[in-house]
């Protein structure tokens, strides 16, 4: 099968999640992604509870599959050798360590441009290379609060929100992952690489964009909705309820239908004189309105469990969804048949399940090709295609330049994954 990124290599000194998600994107695709890490305790994201068998970490495996793993004492003068050699032919060589940091490696835009012009060095950061944040440490969360995203979410009883998850290290990660593909279509046409530079404050910012480009051009401000409505802007037709079991759906039923509220009103089982009422039968009506016909909605809801609930407004092709618990994600049909689910056997950990690959190519799918790597696992065979002869390679394991984790493996020694 031929893969999308076949033949592109990248040296990847990234760690936990927003630069590892992005490198994980192009192995998917067929990229040769060649984990740098510290020779036995490999990156910190190994270390991120709980653990299974051997210490393996699924939190950290869930953004490593499909890679392959070196582990070099990169502050040795050897070992910084031994990354310029691999950098020769790398396509790409990513990090998201804070601004600087690969230069004082040795590893920076300066360096490795004139050891290969067409390498595209790619930096994944929390605010840039560059501005009055440079040396701030970044984390989803600040860039959650800084960006006024958290100011979005929430209620007005509950304050500013977070999201569930670390949505911002995931955005940028993607963002990260859209640099280095369009620095790759560049190459192309220019013959050069470039640097890419991707950060969780942008990501937390785009990911509000139109709020963002209303308030710049009207001044319009998005104040946090009253409990049970989902956005600011939004009616009662646009929010979450919970039925008479206890469970809970959204509503999306301002969009796609003519008499939003007629529709509504009906499946709720609401009396003509409520389904009629001249205030509610426009947008402007309804959010004039927003807490009665919320109240209303509410009320009327906790007369049904959810199955019967929902149904009723399917048949007034209002649209509903179910708020899935986790136990619930993963065996919903859509999510089985998208392919999210995927699984592989681990050596020394056995039969392990990731979330999968989100995009589909019809002619270059995205693939498993790897479990995710032991600490140095490919030490032999990516140095050996750096022209390393097995001699050199065991003075450099001699010598502590080289990991030997594959090495303490084969005498029979278990699998030691963080």
């Amino acid at each position: 099968m031929t893969d999308a990124y076949e033949g592109i290599r990248v040296l990847d000194f990234t760690q936990l999640e927003q630069g590892p998600s992005a490198t994980q994107v192009l192995a998917d695709f067929g990229a040769d992604v060649i984990k740098v890490e510290r020779i036995d305790a490999g990156e910190i994201g190994r270390f991120q509870p709980p653990f299974l068998t051997g210490g393996f970490s699924p939190h950290w495996s869930a953004t490593n599959r499909n890679k392959k793993s070196i582990s070099v004492d990169v502050k040795s003068e050897q070992g910084r050798e031994l990354i310029y050699a691999l950098a020769e032919d790398a396509d790409i060589v990513a990090s998201n360590f804070r601004p600087g940091v690969m230069d004082r490696l040795g590893f920076g835009w300066e360096q490795l441009s004139a050891i290969n012009p067409r390498i595209i060095v790619a930096y994944a950061s929390g605010y840039g290379l560059s501005g009055p944040y440079v040396h701030r440490r970044g984390q989803d969360l600040a860039a959650q609060a800084i960006s006024g995203l958290m100011a979005l979410t929430g209620t007005e009883e509950t304050g500013p929100v977070p999201t569930g998850t670390f949505m911002i290290d995931y955005l940028a990660s993607m963002q990260f992952a859209q640099g280095m593909m369009i620095a790759l279509a560049a190459r192309e046409r220019t013959g050069r690489g470039q640097v890419v530079d991707s950060n969780l404050l942008n990501a937390a910012i785009t990911s509000h964009l139109q709020e963002g480009t209303t308030y710049l051009n009207t001044g319009q401000r998005y104040p946090r909705p009253t409990a049970g409505i989902a956005h600011a802007h939004n009616t009662a037709l646009y929010g979450y309820y919970q039925a008479g079991d206890g469970l809970w759906f959204t509503l999306i039923g301002e969009f796609y239908v003519d008499q939003q509220w007629k529709r509504a009103a009906r499946a709720c089982g609401l009396p003509p004189g409520v389904v009629d009422d001249p205030r509610f039968q426009t947008l402007d009506g309804l959010r004039e309105h927003t807490e009665e016909t919320h109240r209303l909605l509410a009320e009327a809801i906790r007369g049904y469990p959810r199955q019967d609930i929902m149904a009723r407004f399917e048949a007034e092709d209002v649209l509903v969804a179910p708020v899935h618990d986790y136990d619930a994600v993963f065996d919903d049909p859509q999510v089985r048949h998208n392919g999210l689910v995927i699984e592989g056997e681990v050596h020394g950990v056995g039969s392990v399940k990731w979330v999968g690959m989100p995009i589909a190519l019809s002619d270059t799918p995205a693939r498993l090709r790897h479990v995710p790597p032991t600490i140095g696992q490919h030490n032999d065979e990516v140095l050996t295609r750096a022209g390393l002869d097995a001699d050199r390679i065991a003075e450099l394991k001699a010598a502590g330049v080289v990991g030997s984790e594959r090495d303490r493996e084969k005498t029979g020694a278990p699998a030691a994954w963080s």
